[in-house]
């Protein structure tokens, strides 16, 4: 089981560690006292989201012998007005070059990677997450419906 500590440091700061005692610190928006000294968390778990799949979906592709050049994750997502703000729909983009990489071999590493993601099989329980590529400068939709379920 993984075990984590958040320690308050005062104001609204709040420093997260790790089972393996690495630190990152959070602190609240502005108009809850925050002082931007930390990743608001609700950032963080966008941030999670994009390190998990990225790793999924980068760790497939060396498996499958695809080299790249430049490999990126962008994350956004839409909150609800009302408290609790939580996400409404998070829109997952990868940005990847490289001669060898195929439309069809990411799609492949994609929808692989998506089985291993813990954080987007999490996450895609509350709300729904759509996925686009663009590869060497082309962008592409990802509709596969199995990644898109909701419940």
């Amino acid at each position: 089981m993984a075990k984590i500590n958040v320690c308050w440091e005062g104001n609204m700061n709040f420093r997260g560690y790790d089972s393996d005692n690495r630190e990152i610190l959070m602190d609240a928006a502005e108009s809850y006292g925050g002082q931007g000294k930390g990743t608001r968390p609700m950032q963080l778990m966008l941030i999670s989201l994009g390190g998990c799949t990225g790793i999924e979906v980068g760790h497939i592709l060396n498996k499958m012998r695809v080299s790249y050049e430049e490999f990126k994750v962008e994350v956004e997502g839409e909150r609800a007005e009302t408290i609790p703000k939580v996400f409404t729909k998070i829109k997952v983009k990868y940005i990847i070059k490289g001669e060898a990489v195929t439309r069809q071999k990411f799609e492949k590493a994609l929808k692989l990677g998506s089985v291993y993601c813990s954080a987007a099989n999490m996450i895609k329980q509350a709300c729904p997450i759509e996925y686009e590529y663009e590869l060497n400068g082309i962008l592409y939709k990802y509709d596969d419906i199995e990644l898109n379920s909701v419940g």
